[in-house]
């Protein structure tokens, strides 16, 4: 199967950012399977996966978890290229969205952005052929330049009525929530971001009706030569499963019904695929166990909550399980980011 790629700018923003603080990212892009080039060529295409994972890395050794936040915050928009301008040119806001939202395969295989107006004005994010629960910073860093580009485009500071992301946020989260006007719901089955209905009616200031119209005409005739890569089963089905897990709502019954099939439909798909729903809902809650154990602010029982046991004692035995050891042991054995990035600036010395 071929992974989803994407232009390399929000690589190259974060290696940069990361240079910034004397950080040599050469290891660091090799661990993530990007190429060096993505420095001097922005746009050459890069897996989104790997994009993930080099956002990741490159968080952790800044101790910075608003990673994907700041850098929307802070670089020029314009360097999206022609996408930035095939959206800002358009006439109102929703004709803008809708833009970004048709266009965005091309930008990036990995992300498909819906929208809706019925109450609300309200924007979606989806992640095609990757993993959510990996993300964090990717994804913070679409819902802001998106929250950006509302803003820049009808030259007016709107409020979001609600955002909400998919991933539990680990740090301080309150800057963005002043950035954005209103509370941040993590933990969402969606990642989202909602304006009020007559924001989609608004005249953007940056329309260029001749610009717009020669730039459609070339998105469509790129679109007509794209290929879209089907969204695999078992992501399709891990990326289901993440939103449910603190609800203690998985099971084979809700996950099929979310994915528009039957229990034994999903079952019979899984099995051609030789896999299984438990082996799928297992693998998923040790990877994300792993992850949340790096965070010593969360203790065994949240733990426990966010993978979707009621007892902390399911969980460890279920831990002991996987891995050999229980939730303890491991984390004692993870080095602290703390650690790790003060013995980084020691090797720098």
């Amino acid at each position: 199967m071929t992974l989803p790629t994407a232009i390399g700018v929000l690589s190259r923003l974060a290696a940069e950012r990361a240079l910034q603080h004397g950080v040599d990212v050469d290891p660091l892009l090799k661990r993530a399977g990007l190429p060096k080039m993505l420095m001097t060529k922005p746009n050459i295409r890069v897996s989104v996966r790997s994009q993930i994972l080099f956002l990741n890395m490159v968080a952790e050794t800044l101790g910075d978890t608003l990673l994907g936040f700041h850098i929307a915050q802070d670089f020029d928009i314009r360097e999206l290229g022609l996408y930035y301008y095939v959206i800002a040119s358009s006439e109102r806001l929703s004709d803008a969205i809708a833009r970004e939202a048709r266009y965005s395969f091309i930008i990036d295989e990995g992300l498909q952005i819906s929208y809706q107006k019925t109450h609300t004005f309200d924007i979606d994010f989806e992640y095609i052929g990757v993993a959510r629960h990996l993300d964090q910073h990717e994804m913070e860093f679409w819902v802001t330049c998106t929250l950006r580009k509302c803003r820049l485009f009808t030259n007016r500071e709107l409020v979001p009525t609600y955002a909400g992301f998919v991933h539990h946020h680990q740090g301080d989260f309150s800057e963005m929530e002043r950035h954005f006007g209103c509370s941040l719901n993590f933990g969402a089955t969606i990642d989202r971001i909602s304006f009020d209905i007559q924001a989609a009616d608004l005249p953007l200031v940056t329309e260029d009706p001749y610009l717009n119209k020669f730039l459609v005409d070339d998105y469509e005739a790129a679109l007509a030569r794209w290929h879209f890569r089907r969204n695999p089963l078992r992501i399709r089905v891990e990326n289901a499963i993440t939103p449910r897990l603190p609800h203690g709502t998985v099971n084979i019954t809700n996950i099929a019904r979310d994915l528009g099939m039957s229990p034994r439909t999903l079952s019979r798909r899984l099995a051609d695929e030789s896999v299984t729903f438990s082996t799928i809902c297992d693998e998923l809650r040790f990877d994300l166990a792993g992850r949340y154990l790096q965070n010593n602010d969360l203790s065994i029982s949240q733990i426990a909550w966010l993978l979707g046991y009621t007892e902390a004692s399911s969980f460890v035995h279920a831990f002991q399980r996987w891995a050999g050891k229980s939730p303890t042991d491991a984390r004692r054995q993870i080095r602290s980011p703390i650690q790790s990035r003060e013995q980084r600036s020691g090797d720098h010395v």
